[in-house]
């Protein structure tokens, strides 16, 4: 009896009232070559690490900071280097490699030169991290000096973003900064000679006093410049010390800080910055890959630091906030995970425009690949819409965010994809969490000991 393969004559395939007798053990039935490379290579991973200590302690920062305490920095990167060690241990970080990664705070170069190195070494010696893998590091132009650039360049780290906030002198003493521009500027030159290529500067909008004309004062410097990549924030205050004890000139009124907001992003759209997250602008190529790639790849994120956010095995989750209970909960062995939420696939699938979009774009194409679903079919009501309101275009490749307007509305653009069971809930920073955390913080438990690191560090490249 010959056989053939032609589906004419191989009864593989019956519908019923007739019996189909081919036994079904395989699943799905179109296969393509593959090889060994393509089954086991590791899956891409990032990391994001918090470094809650600052040397000043500034009005506007809302996150989980401390002011800078030896004895307090060595207990906690003790702590954290034993956190790093007990995700790296588990096969299941294991089975991926760490291709990006982002360390904030805080102020991570409040650490010495000393410190981060050992910080880095540890993390990039327990972890798979690719060759070239793209790090970036917040600091201060008080913070950062030529030896801590070059620790930060010989341990791989690539991308550096300096929060400089304004050029104008009498704003960096409305916001608590030494008033002098110059030392702001410097900073930046002495990055350059040390080595740094990809460097980010924050700016702030609505500050005390500013006007349109400081401004782009501000933004103008910075293109001078040359940095690739500026990011702008509204002024909000949150910590302790209140402007209403001090004497200082009333912040622009909303209307001004929004027209603050659309200058500058069509002042640096005409000087080649690509938009991303709706306040951060880029020189092509120079993008932060943080976000962008980790929102629009959907790849997982380890959290490692007290409130660090993190996205594994399905679950978004962050880091218990109170630093002692932090350091207690990882020394006793175990992850300090406080609160999050478990991640179910059509949520996994919003979860993924929520956060592209914030990256100024969504591409169709790796969308399907990543998810299996046409996102353009699948939400085709609030395309339509942001189309109508002008804040997206689309084409047959995805959606992209319409500058300025749509940056201006990047936010109300991700929320338009919240599920039902989310919408008007807030996002966790800011928000009241004392009813799923312990309300008490735990005694500290520090033990000190002698030190050889220099208390000083030599202040820039040109210090020879």
């Amino acid at each position: 009896m010959s056989i053939t393969t032609t589906t004419t004559s191989m009864p593989f395939w019956k519908e019923y009232p007739e019996r189909d007798s081919e036994w079904v053990r395989q699943y799905p039935t179109k296969h393509v070559p593959v090889n060994e490379e393509e089954v086991f290579t590791r899956k891409p991973m990032g990391v994001y690490v918090h470094i809650p200590f600052c040397n000043r302690l500034c009005f506007s920062c809302p996150y989980i900071k401390h002011q800078t305490d030896r004895d307090l920095t060595r207990t906690y990167l003790d702590a954290l280097k034993t956190e790093i060690t007990n995700y790296a241990e588990r096969p299941y970080i294991q089975d991926h490699v760490i291709t990006l990664g982002y360390i904030g705070g805080g102020t991570p170069t409040a650490l010495t030169a000393p410190q981060l190195d050992d910080l880095l070494g540890h993390m990039f010696s327990s972890f798979n991290v690719e060759e070239g893998a793209d790090f970036s590091i917040e600091t201060t132009p008080v913070d950062i000096s030529e030896r801590k650039a070059t620790v930060l360049l010989e341990r791989g780290i690539r991308r550096i973003s300096l929060g400089v906030q304004t050029f104008v002198p009498e704003e960096l003493k409305n916001i608590g900064r030494p008033n002098d521009p110059e030392m702001l500027k410097e900073s930046i030159r002495l990055l350059r000679r040390c080595g740094f290529e990809n460097i980010n500067i924050d700016l702030m909008h609505g500050i005390n006093g500013q006007t349109m004309e400081s401004w782009e004062h501000s933004l103008d410097v910075a293109i001078d410049l040359g940095v690739t990549c500026i990011s702008f924030y509204t002024y909000m205050e949150f910590a302790q010390i209140s402007t209403k004890r001090r004497k200082l000139p009333p912040v622009p009124e909303k209307a001004v800080v929004d027209d603050m907001f659309l200058f500058a992003a069509e002042k640096l759209s005409k000087n080649g910055f690509l938009g991303y997250y709706g306040d951060c602008f880029a020189k092509p190529g120079f993008q932060p890959k943080y976000g962008e790639t980790s929102w629009s790849e959907d790849i997982p994120i380890i959290p490692l630091g007290p409130t660090a956010t993190g996205h594994l095995r399905d679950h978004w989750y962050f880091n218990e906030p109170d630093i002692g209970r932090y350091i207690q909960t990882v020394m006793e062995g175990r992850l300090p995970i406080s609160m999050g939420k478990h991640i179910t696939k059509s949520e996994s699938i919003r979860r993924s425009m929520v956060l592209g979009v914030k990256a100024g774009r969504v591409n169709r194409e790796r969308f399907r690949r990543i998810h299996g679903v046409d996102f353009m079919e699948m939400f085709r009501a609030e395309i339509d819409d942001l189309i109508e309101k002008e804040l997206i275009t689309a084409d047959e490749n995805g959606i992209e965010v319409t500058g300025p307007k749509g940056w201006y509305y990047l936010d109300n653009i991700s929320k338009a994809f919240y599920s039902p069971e989310f919408r008007r809930y807030p996002q966790h920073l800011g928000a009241d969490i004392s009813n799923f955390i312990s309300s008490q913080p735990i005694p500290l438990q520090i033990t000190t000991r002698p030190t050889d690191e220099p208390k000083d560090e030599e202040a820039g490249c040109d210090h020879h």
